[in-house]
């Protein structure tokens, strides 16, 4: 499917796609192939669905015997000796305006749960120095001491500490919206660009030296090829000016080890073609950045991981949603499994496509400065007059398929089962072979999954799903020789691991 990118969540005025309806093969008789869907024409592209390995479709297979019954089964055939990309990042982003003396608390539990996350930590604006004070050059922390604790400062501090209190958790700061006037406001200034790496230097230094914190990857800008709004804006060439004078200054400083997720642009084809050439072709700014960051509501990656080369970072999708037209602007939108289902696809499909981390835009509803408003982005919903957070329908569908993708599943190719849309990956350490999926038809399906590459059959299974009503008990997969038959409740968010 074609797909048209939107630049900035401003400007994202599109409807996520619905997933297409395929029925089965039911006691031998086959059912005719829906027609495919044209691309809807610009401005308003919709989410773009999965995009499979090979082909599209496999071939029936004989009939298997499940519980005393004939069935015609689809196969989802998997090649567990191919490597693709490697997870290292799935989380949500964190607006720290929220934390309100702690009452943030019980949202952050609620996704530590989940197991080891990427927390993309937003502070802004970036405006806390209100006025220019002394030389570049020089870190006074008198003065800093007195800036880096205001309330807004301290609400980060707070957010940060108590999410790093919590196992196998990871926080990657990121500074969001315009800076202050003197800097430039929606850009900075040429001849202030020592004096926003003095800001972010001390920032980091502060957090690390003087609180403990483990912080030590930093997100420095945020879509600076937008409008000045989301972040300062800031042309490629800056970008490595600014990234490689920061990178020597916490060097200095002896952060070393503080590694960078960058540009974090707005446009996924912007990113390819201006600004990772040349982050890229400066060997040391290449060396800082840990992860190539973008942003997409449309769900496609415009080939971006294809271009990048042995060595390079590889690429985390540090925002990303199905589009909403007024959730910056203070306007609620209903909490539909529609929606749920059409996040946990895009997902699939930024993985499909080879993003090895995305975090979801956004944790929990907020006040945002740069906006002006409240925020209703959160998969957890906030109550303003109990203080509360509760999970809309993304929060249990991407539950699931975080769990099954713990940092170190690699990537296998996979095709077939094409009434599902499903993603598979093995764990090195326990050698299980996952499927992630989407069901989104109104029908149950049942489909193989079988190993291209001959192994043995698998010993032991787990299968999960979740739907509108939440999880969901469905039969657990069933071993035909050396293959697996599961059953997929309609209308669901599904995973199912095997080992041998």
């Amino acid at each position: 499917m074609k797909v048209v990118v939107v630049k900035g969540r401003a400007r994202r005025r599109f409807t996520a796609a619905a997933l297409g309806l395929v029925l089965l093969l039911i006691a031998g008789c086959v059912a005719p192939e829906p027609e495919g869907t044209a691309a809807p024409p610009a401005p308003r592209p919709t989410a773009a669905p999965p995009i499979l390995d090979s082909e599209p479709s496999s071939p029936t297979l004989p009939p298997a015997v499940l519980d005393g019954t004939a069935l015609t089964t689809d196969e989802l055939v998997v090649d567990t000796a191919s490597k693709g990309q490697i997870v290292s990042g799935l989380g949500i982003d964190a607006n720290v305006h929220s934390w309100k003396g702690g009452q943030l608390k019980s949202a952050i539990d609620s996704y530590a749960a989940w197991g080891p996350l990427t927390w993309r930590v937003i502070i802004e604006k970036s405006d806390w120095e209100s006025a220019q004070v002394g030389p570049a050059d020089s870190i006074d922390w008198s003065y800093y001491d007195s800036v880096l604790t205001s309330p807004k400062l301290e609400d980060l501090w707070n957010t940060i500490s108590y999410i790093e209190s919590k196992p196998g958790q990871t926080v990657s700061l990121s500074l969001m919206g315009g800076v202050s006037g003197w800097m430039g406001g929606t850009r900075i200034l040429p001849d202030k660009e020592d004096y926003w790496v003095r800001m972010v230097a001390a920032l980091v230094a502060y957090g690390r030296n003087k609180l403990g914190l483990r912080l030590n990857l930093v997100s420095p800008l945020n879509e600076p090829d937008l409008n000045g709004v989301e972040g300062p804006k800031v042309d490629p060439d800056q970008a490595v000016r600014l990234l490689g004078n920061l990178g020597h200054r916490l060097d200095s400083m002896g952060l070393g080890d503080v590694k960078f997720v960058a540009p974090d642009a707005s446009s996924v084809e912007g990113a390819k073609t201006a600004y990772a050439p040349l982050l890229m072709a400066d060997p040391y700014v290449r060396s800082k950045i840990a992860h190539l960051g973008v942003h997409t509501y449309s769900g496609d990656l415009a080939d971006l991981p294809s271009t990048l080369k042995e060595g390079d970072p590889d690429v985390w999708v540090s925002e990303f949603n199905t589009a909403c037209d007024s959730c910056d602007n203070g306007v609620e939108l209903d909490d539909s499994w529609n929606r749920a289902t059409s996040t946990a696809a895009m997902l699939l499909s930024l993985l499909q496509q080879g993003a090895s981390g995305a975090q979801l835009y956004d944790a929990w509803d907020g006040f945002y400065e740069h906006h002006g408003a409240f925020g209703y982005w959160g998969a957890l919903a906030y109550d303003a007059k109990s203080g509360t957070y509760t999970p809309r329908q993304t929060f249990g569908a991407l539950k699931l398929l975080y769990n099954y993708l713990p940092p170190g599943s690699v990537r296998v190719q996979s095709h077939g089962a094409s009434a599902v849309t499903a993603v598979a990956f093995t764990d090195p350490p326990s050698g299980a072979l996952t499927i992630v999926g989407v069901n989104g038809t109104s029908s149950s399906q049942r489909f193989r999954i079988s190993d291209s590459s001959g192994r043995s059959a698998f010993s032991t299974t787990e299968f999960s799903a979740v739907t509108d009503k939440g999880v969901t008990s469905s039969p657990q997969p069933r071993s035909d020789a050396s293959s697996l038959i599961v059953s997929v409740p309609a209308d669901s968010v599904f995973a199912v691991s095997a080992k041998r």
